[in-house]
């Protein structure tokens, strides 16, 4: 099992997995982990170690101590979280049992967040807004460069309680706001540079994820259109946003803004994706997505344009899923 659905399922994060047999719930991990794992409630905790240094622990690696474990089971299928696997232990278990690929189930009950959860996430998005606050301050201050804002960014989220960044912060100026995934660099902030801030933070094990533009105080007419077109295909696709819809369509209306703007072939990724533990999970929101949205589900809407050496606009918030209108989690105003 992955650690994020270890985590999910159990609380615990660390090397290891869950493992269920004859009815007795197992956290199996190495013995270094052994102490960490120990504070989980509710679970019967086994290490393995290369070699039989103590009498409880098991002998070999994770397929010795699942094989110990299930040992005489009478079960000839067994569920694996098969996408978490690596592929020598998967053919390992293949050989001794029957495999039930449990992935996609485990996906779907992820996708829907409970309470609890949202409140996390909530209290991610309260940081990140912060951080995103933060750097836009920064930014009138002038000939600053991306590797400042984005190490301030990060430094901020930390100082607000956030125990690490969801993803390694992406801070763009200019020519750079073209590639989606731009790594900062020592380029600096230039007068009539856009900048392109995409963050999150992550708290208690939940993750958050927003991007903003921001426009020079005299913005070139390309580098408006481009931002309108992208604004407004974020928020039309946004109205569409409820349970029920399938995620395709919120896909589709993103899309169709930006196509009549003339930018079509410059909207080079999906709209959007699930945001939980991991701040990219189910569901999908693209053009080929069979999900259908439903309460709860946390997403994401990020229309972009990125027109090669000269600019690019992504425009993205955190939404929470409602039967009518969604709750969206916005990190700062959405100017023009």
């Amino acid at each position: 099992m992955g650690d994020s659905n270890l985590f999910y399922f159990t609380g615990y994060r660390g090397m290891g997995t869950l493992l269920y047999c004859d009815r007795v719930p197992y956290l199996v991990v190495p013995a270094l982990e052994r102490n960490r794992a120990e504070k989980t409630k509710g679970l019967e905790v086994r290490s393995y170690f290369p070699v039989r240094i103590a009498e409880d622990l098991i002998e070999g690696g994770m397929f010795e101590a699942i094989e110990t474990l299930c040992k005489g089971i009478s079960e000839s299928e067994v569920g694996l979280d098969v996408r978490s696997l690596s592929a020598e232990l998967y053919n390992s278990i293949r050989d001794k049992w029957k495999i039930k690929d449990i992935s996609s189930e485990i996906s779907s009950i992820r996708s829907i967040k409970d309470e609890e959860e949202l409140d996390k996430i909530r209290k991610a998005h309260e940081i990140t807004a912060k951080a995103m606050n933060r750097a836009l301050e920064e930014f009138t201050k002038g000939g600053v460069t991306e590797l400042n804002i984005s190490g301030l960014i990060d430094f901020t989220m930390k100082e607000m309680g956030a125990e690490e960044y969801a993803f390694p912060s992406i801070v763009a100026f200019g020519e750079n706001s073209a590639e989606p995934h731009h790594i900062p660099s020592l380029r600096r902030l230039k007068a009539s540079d856009n900048a392109v801030v995409d963050i999150g933070a992550r708290f208690e094990g939940y993750c958050f994820d927003s991007t903003r533009t921001f426009l020079p105080k005299f913005s070139y007419e390309e580098l408006r259109k481009v931002y309108e077109a992208v604004l407004e295909a974020q928020l039309e696709a946004i109205d569409l946003v409820r349970d029920g819809v399938e995620a395709s369509e919120v896909d589709k209306m993103a899309r169709s803004r930006i196509q009549r703007a003339g930018y079509e072939r410059f909207f080079i990724h999906s709209t959007g994706h699930g945001v939980g533990i991991d701040v990219h999970e189910a569901p999908l929101v693209s053009m080929k997505s069979k999900d259908i949205l439903k309460e709860n589900m946390v997403i994401t809407v990020e229309p972009g344009i990125y027109i090669k050496d000269r600019v690019g606009v992504r425009i993205e918030d955190t939404i929470i899923v409602k039967k009518g209108k969604p709750e969206v989690l916005e990190t700062l105003y959405k100017f023009i």
